[in-house]
């Protein structure tokens, strides 16, 4: 009888413990990409030069980190709003005009992006998640960084 009420409490106290752990994790929010200090800085050609000389290494180091990464601004990428409800989405193409491998950065949408000081072949700062790296020898590749804000420009 003792050993029953024992195991009964157990399982409340991880009952409760679950509990607790999913309503933490349910009303977790999203890092701030733009005030956060990112796990690395990195000029785009280097970030570049590392996917392409060591993928396998890159995407351990790299994947899931915050990335703050300089380089040129190449294209302005504009997805127009499928219902009225959503808003325009941007994504920044950065590198260098001599390579095929950019960098792109999906902007958050909780930040407004002001078009108008952005100017094709200055150098910007962005910093954003990065979500991986696809490799095509025919087309370029890209690396992708998701939920990025504009640093300074």
């Amino acid at each position: 009888m003792k050993n029953k009420k024992i195991l009964f409490l157990l399982l409340v106290v991880v009952a409760l413990l679950g509990a607790f752990y999913a309503y933490r994790e349910y009303n977790r929010a999203p890092i701030d990409t733009a005030a956060a200090a990112p796990d690395f800085a990195l000029m785009g050609a280097d970030l570049i030069a590392d996917f392409e000389q060591d993928e396998a290494g890159a995407t351990a180091r790299y994947v899931n980190k915050l990335i703050s990464v300089q380089a040129v601004l190449l294209d302005v990428v504009t997805t127009e709003a499928a219902t009225p409800d959503e808003k325009e989405s941007y994504t920044l193409v950065l590198g260098s005009t001599e390579g095929s491998t950019t960098v792109r950065c999906s902007m958050d949408s909780s930040f407004a992006l002001q078009q108008a000081s952005l100017t094709k072949g200055k150098s910007i700062t962005l910093q954003g998640i990065c979500s991986g790296y696809n490799k095509d020898e025919l087309l370029g590749s890209d690396i992708v960084l998701v939920r990025c804000a504009l640093v300074n420009n």
